[in-house]
């Protein structure tokens, strides 16, 4: 049980720590974000599927500029016979966001992040969007 209770710890710090980074990054440094994405991540924006880093941050940088708030998130460790031994915790995540020109907006958003090298990588990143 000790062992379980320090990786549900760990992934809480984590995600903690993800999503601060995550939406600041978004709404002020969105040029940088696609270094928090896997080389091989996938987004589903709004049912918009898009593969890869690269492909990613082009589809982000093109949205207009916006502003986050977070009003509650939630992390939890996957089991490593689930994760092929990788470290790999979900993050959900929900709030508001104001993207320019548009009406406010309730979100959701689920993430799966992988450690590579000591740096937690989006692998899955699911977002939806609902009038609050």
């Amino acid at each position: 049980m000790g062992e379980t209770k320090l990786q549900i710890e760990q992934a809480v710090e984590a995600g903690t720590k993800f999503c601060n980074l995550f939406y600041e990054t978004y709404d002020k440094s969105r040029h940088k974000i696609g270094k928090m994405y896997h080389d091989s991540a996938k987004l589903v924006w709004e049912g918009n599927g898009v593969d890869g880093n690269a492909n990613i941050q082009k589809y982000l940088q093109d949205l207009p500029g916006c502003f986050h708030h977070t009003d509650w998130f939630d992390s939890q460790p996957v089991l490593s016979q689930f994760t092929s031994g990788k470290e790999t915790i979900m993050v959900a995540a929900g709030g508001t966001v104001k993207y320019d020109g548009h009406p406010l907006k309730a979100f959701t958003q689920n993430f799966t992040l992988t450690n590579v090298d000591g740096t937690w990588k989006i692998v899955s990143d699911n977002l939806r969007l609902r009038v609050p």
